[in-house]
């Protein structure tokens, strides 16, 4: 089971932002936040595939933009996205993990 999400997507000069506890607590507190949390382990892996094919996805959406020398407004606005949406990944992957070790938890108990 991967505890970390591989980097899916690696954009130079732009710093990822960290998911601190302080962080955590923050996104648990928010709608989709909420809708990870309150997700069964065993849906997780639908989740986190859904969830990496939406970043690839935007990914490509930049890329195309920056390429044609798009709008610079609209590609900034899609940049904060991914990072937000790479954050609530790398919080999926978190939760999962948690979910995870107290499975084993209570099945060694």
């Amino acid at each position: 089971m991967a505890m970390k999400p591989d980097n899916i997507f690696h954009l130079p000069g732009i710093k990822m932002p960290e998911l601190t506890h302080e962080k955590i607590q923050e996104l648990k507190k928010t709608a989709k936040g909420k809708l990870i949390t309150g997700t069964s382990i065993t849906a997780f892996p639908a989740l986190l595939k859904s969830m990496e094919a939406a970043l690839q996805e935007q990914l490509a959406q930049y890329d195309h933009i920056k390429q044609t020398n798009g709008e610079n407004a609209k590609r900034k606005m899609l940049l904060l996205e991914m990072l937000d949406d790479h954050l609530y990944l790398e919080f999926a992957y978190h939760i999962m993990f948690i979910k995870w070790r107290e499975q084993q938890i209570s099945k060694a108990s």
